[in-house]
């Protein structure tokens, strides 16, 4: 039997540290209330309820322009606490639970809300929380018998606390769960903080946090995390050498250094897998991380023609093969080792060198493209 699960936004906030009224501030696709509503919508979330206070009028048409039902709080000058009755009061008695997600939150993924919908079905909890990096982030998921409770905590004790004393009470049956998601700790109190969201929305890839998260959560070794820091360095120094010299690269296009840092740095959290390169960009697209996905899913072999440009699956890529360990090689190297390691295999033999023929095109276009050698660029880059 599936759940009936709501989600209730606050969005009735003053905004007086951030100087601009957070809800309508833009975001790609949108504004920073309107992601927060398609986030739970786009998630299977039907029922989406934004309290409004300051500019009613503006931030309910956003709300119902983004698929949600906006409800007024009079009193939104007394704080979260009374957004948060009001947003539960509109709450239809069928509900089984629902989110609270403030509306200067904006850049949960939906990944992470299909896992705690998945979860919660699954464990009944009292609250289930995502995890980040060992911080509990936004937005809880709770269950509705906890309702009663936040309405008496107002009427006994005039909210005092706000709800995060009355979830205090129901921690004995309230999970955690690990997710890959810095969206979940990263509010919007300040300017730099928007800046932050505006340069990061919709990245596609994990950031640094967020690769450390993926690694923690796949137990991922020492020695394979050392790899991938090495490649991701490795990499960016290819990006950095192209980008410098873009203009004189006709028909280049410019490459995004964050884009090869997160698929460098997760490019092998498949391994001891089989098909490793596939495992790991599966993973990747379980998270939220589709275009560092489809670089992963290319590392281990590829070819590019002569009329298409060099981009971040290349970096990735000859990086990955200028690197042992974490420690820079020539790529002849690292070939004919595994044809030896391999060579008593049927086909295996052939099959390294076919590689290691597409493998020293691309580099030789790197050289040609950057004006200087990719294998100096990675023993400096790792020197």
């Amino acid at each position: 039997m599936s759940l009936n699960i709501a989600a209730v936004i606050p969005a009735a906030g003053l905004s007086s540290r951030m100087g601009r009224f957070k809800p309508l501030l833009p975001l790609p696709g949108g504004t920073v209330l309107s992601r927060c509503v398609r986030l739970f919508r786009e998630s299977g979330v039907e029922r989406v309820v934004a309290v409004t206070g300051k500019r009613a009028e503006a931030v309910a048409a956003c709300v119902m322009e983004a698929g949600g039902i906006a409800v007024h709080n009079p009193a939104f000058e007394q704080g979260m606490y009374a957004s948060v009755l009001t947003g539960v009061r509109a709450l239809p008695p069928e509900t089984d639970g629902f989110f609270m997600l403030p509306a200067d939150i904006p850049l949960v993924r939906p990944q992470t809300v299909r896992r705690l919908l998945e979860i919660f079905a699954r464990e009944t909890p009292s609250v289930l929380y995502p995890r980040f990096l060992g911080e509990r982030g936004h937005p809880p998921l709770i269950a509705a018998k906890a309702i009663p409770a936040i309405l008496d905590h107002h009427a006994v004790h005039g909210g005092k606390g706000g709800l995060r004393a009355v979830l205090e009470g129901l921690e004995s049956a309230a999970l955690d769960v690990d997710v890959a998601d810095l969206g979940t700790v990263h509010d919007l109190d300040h300017p730099e903080d928007y800046e932050f969201a505006l340069a990061v929305a919709d990245a596609g890839y994990p950031l640094e946090d967020e690769c450390c998260a993926l690694w923690a959560m796949q137990g991922t070794s020492d020695h394979i995390i050392g790899h991938c820091r090495a490649v991701a360095r490795v990499a960016a120094a290819l990006c950095e050498r192209l980008n410098a010299r873009f203009s004189e690269r006709p028909g280049a296009v410019r490459l995004d250094p964050g884009l090869a840092l997160g698929a460098a740095l997760t490019h092998d959290i498949g391994k001891g897998t089989k098909r490793h390169e596939a495992a790991g960009a599966e993973l990747l697209r379980d998270h939220g991380f589709s275009r560092a996905a489809d670089i992963v899913a290319d590392h281990f072999d590829l070819s590019l023609a002569d009329d298409a440009p060099i981009t971040e699956r290349e970096a990735v890529f000859l990086a990955d093969k200028l690197v042992r360990c974490d420690r820079a090689v020539p790529l002849e190297g690292r070939y004919l080792e595994k044809a030896e390691m391999y060579r008593h295999e049927e086909g295996a033999e052939e099959a390294i060198l076919g590689r290691l023929a597409r493998a020293r095109l691309l580099m030789a276009r790197f050289d040609r493209e950057m004006g200087e050698p990719a294998e100096r660029v990675a023993a400096e880059a790792l020197a």
